[in-house]
């Protein structure tokens, strides 16, 4: 079975700035592996140690996200495909351009993302891929079994319900968190793969997007927390009294 897991690069934390043209700067964040995405890698790394088949890590961005792919191929994906982006595309724009790197591949049976990018939290682009492609898709996605070559049975974690369906290959699925948490790279293999020269192609080997339909026009960080404050009393009944009195005061009771 061949499978293709979309990776995305993102910040360790969100202590981001915002550019004059409504762009996300990280500069100086440590960048990591979206950790959904990690999921979906391990989802693919499972079905690749029963199934053997082959694990295709792509992503789109500049040469700084080699390292991360590296880190994917240490943890066991096969093969990896960097396409290089130095502008930041709308999702729409970042979905075609997959989905043209994914029939460079040359068309797996499978195709994983996350469940959302934790930049983003926009849990687009497995729908956006499997519209473009014209395949099946399965969101939400925790656990995988191969029913046969031409098939998959999937678990969906529903808001209330767990959901289990078969789906016709070729599919796309999206992964959320299940029982099995992400591997970690052994040191061997880390400094295996630490000069591993990532294949990278550009948008025009490829397929450019159509025009952006959907334009940021105004990005805003969130408000800085409160910091908590202590209520003071001389003893337990005292500082109770105190904090209900601080509450009313307030309307929030």
């Amino acid at each position: 079975m061949n499978i293709v897991v979309c990776l995305k690069q993102v910040p360790r934390d969100n202590t981001v700035a915002i550019t004059a043209n409504h762009a996300i700067d990280a500069s100086g964040i440590e960048p990591i592996i979206n950790l959904f995405d990690e999921y979906a890698l391990e989802a693919a790394l499972q079905l690749n140690d029963t199934h053997g088949g082959t694990v295709t890590v792509l992503s789109l961005g500049d040469d700084e996200w080699q390292d991360q792919m590296r880190r994917a191929m240490a943890m066991g994906a096969t093969d990896a495909l960097l396409v290089q982006a130095d502008a930041q595309y709308d999702l729409f724009s970042a979905a075609q351009i997959i989905a043209n790197a994914i029939r460079h591949l040359g068309m797996p049976d499978v195709v994983m993302c996350g469940r959302n990018a934790t930049d983003d939290e926009s849990a687009a682009l497995a729908p956006m891929l499997a519209r473009l492609l014209g395949w099946p898709q399965v969101t939400y996605v925790t656990a995988i079994t191969a029913s046969d070559a031409t098939s998959l049975t999937a678990v969906r974690q529903l808001e209330d319900e767990r959901e289990t369906v078969q789906v016709t290959l070729p599919a796309v699925l999206s992964i959320a968190k299940g029982e099995q948490e992400p591997r970690f790279p052994s040191l061997l293999r880390v400094r295996k793969f630490a000069k591993q020269v990532i294949p990278t192609v550009t948008i025009a080997d490829i397929g450019a997007p159509s025009a952006p339909a959907v334009q940021i026009i105004d990005r805003v960080p969130p408000a800085a927390r409160k910091g908590g404050e202590i209520i003071a009393g001389a003893d337990v009944a005292a500082k109770v009294a105190a904090l209900v009195d601080r509450l009313i005061a307030d309307q929030a009771l």
